[in-house]
């Protein structure tokens, strides 16, 4: 007995044949979504002037295949990390939450420090 699967990409926009796959990352959340080719050059124009404004911080690798990119940042550098630690910190002890002085953040106040960063 023979089994054929076939994956098809679905643009996430318009349900429509998608060409590809993109990954973005936003207020430390990763996304991915599958368009186009069409679309994927929208989003790449959208995003251009904000692209063209903003540090590199790093390549991830090319997706399976070569067919679309995923992006993965690098690792913050320590003075940024430790500078981003400590603003989460600050802003923990302000809302009386109970926050180590040092070591590791609990990734539920991480969570909520970024979810009340985009809410404003």
């Amino acid at each position: 007995m023979v089994r054929r699967v076939i994956h098809t990409l679905v643009d996430d926009l318009d349900g429509e044949r998608a060409d590809e796959s993109l990954g973005f990352e936003v207020d430390g959340v990763r996304y991915e979504i599958d368009l186009s080719a069409a679309n994927a050059q929208r989003l790449r124009d959208a995003l251009a002037p904000f692209v063209g404004a903003a540090r590199r911080v790093g390549r991830g690798p090319v997706a399976g295949g070569g067919r679309g990119r995923t992006y993965r940042p690098e690792r913050d550098s320590r003075r940024v990390s430790r500078a981003r630690n400590q603003a989460i910190r600050e802003w923990g002890q302000s809302l009386g939450l109970e926050v180590s002085a040092r070591g590791r953040l609990s990734r539920e106040l991480v969570a909520r420090y970024h979810a009340s960063a985009a809410a404003d």
